[in-house]
């Protein structure tokens, strides 16, 4: 089993990259103590023998976390267990900046100065800086490039497609909270109004049919596409895990779901993780 273990100075965004790792599919477990990494390595192999991969996050504030990891390495060297250190830190600029943006002292500044605390951390973390397998420098780093860049540290790492979800609604209940994107489909043709049609839905292809007679429902269609197929890979470059297209008629019965089963049905064969909901048909 391979072991990758994150750690570095405080505020640099150790948890980030847990979450990063996490997200890939790792199992990630946080502050695990020295002494006890060996005993939770043991542990794993006989509770899940086919476990590839454990990510643990480690940091100064355990007990003789400095003078315990370098020879807890060369233990886990001798016993052929496979290691990837990953150190994470920032310029102190960053660092002091993030401290006082969330107004937490630093667990090493003796009279509550940041900048003290992460220059004594640093001196604290070097020969751990040195033993490190990659360094991560987020300073000048957003989410989206932070998880680029540990998909790039560990090119290995299993990859997860951003999960979409086509959803219909009524505006008439609001618009959904968890929304990425908003389409509004009621200046749009209405099968309401037509007696045959009104107890439908946009499922049936009878509504469909209707609608797709409406050059601007082809036109709609075509443009939603043509957008998400557009966003898409952007939508995942930025490393998203989920990202929903909610279009909303009035009712939410007929438009709206007639759009995202015809707009499903385009994309399907190219969106690994697609599904689809009609919030006021399902509930």
């Amino acid at each position: 089993m391979e072991l990758i273990v994150v750690t570095g100075l405080s505020g640099a965004g150790r948890h980030s990259v847990l979450g990063a790792l996490e997200d890939s599919g790792c199992t990630a477990l946080d502050n695990v103590p020295p002494r006890l990494l060996e005993p939770l390595i043991e542990l794993e192999s006989k509770l899940r023998p086919g476990r590839e991969r454990l990510v643990v996050g480690m940091d100064s504030r355990q007990a003789d976390f400095a003078h315990e990891f370098g020879p807890l390495l060369e233990r886990l060297s001798a016993g052929n267990v496979p290691v990837q250190v990953v150190f994470v830190e920032a310029d102190d600029s960053a660092l002091l900046r993030r401290y006082s943006e969330t107004r937490r002292p630093h667990h090493f500044a003796l009279l509550g100065s940041a900048g003290e605390g992460i220059q004594r951390e640093r001196e604290l973390l070097a020969p751990i800086r040195a033993l490190a397998t990659s360094i991560l420098d987020t300073t000048d780093l957003s989410l989206a490039d932070l998880r680029q860049r540990v998909a790039a540290l560990v090119p290995q790492l299993p990859t997860r497609s951003t999960a979409v979800r086509l959803l219909s609604f009524g505006f008439k209940r609001g618009v959904p909270a968890d929304a990425d994107v908003v389409l509004d489909a009621r200046f749009l043709p209405n099968p309401y109004y037509v007696e045959a049609l009104k107890p439908l839905t946009g499922c049936d292809s009878a509504v469909q049919e209707y609608l797709l007679e409406s050059p601007e429902f082809r036109e709609f269609l075509e443009r939603a596409e043509s957008w998400l197929r557009w966003s898409l890979p952007l939508v995942r470059q930025e490393g998203r895990a989920y990202h929903t297209l909610a279009i909303g008629c009035t009712g939410g019965q007929h438009r709206s779901v007639a759009l995202v089963e015809l707009l499903a049905h385009r994309i399907r064969h190219d969106v690994a993780a697609l599904t689809v909901r009609h919030r006021e048909l399902n509930g």
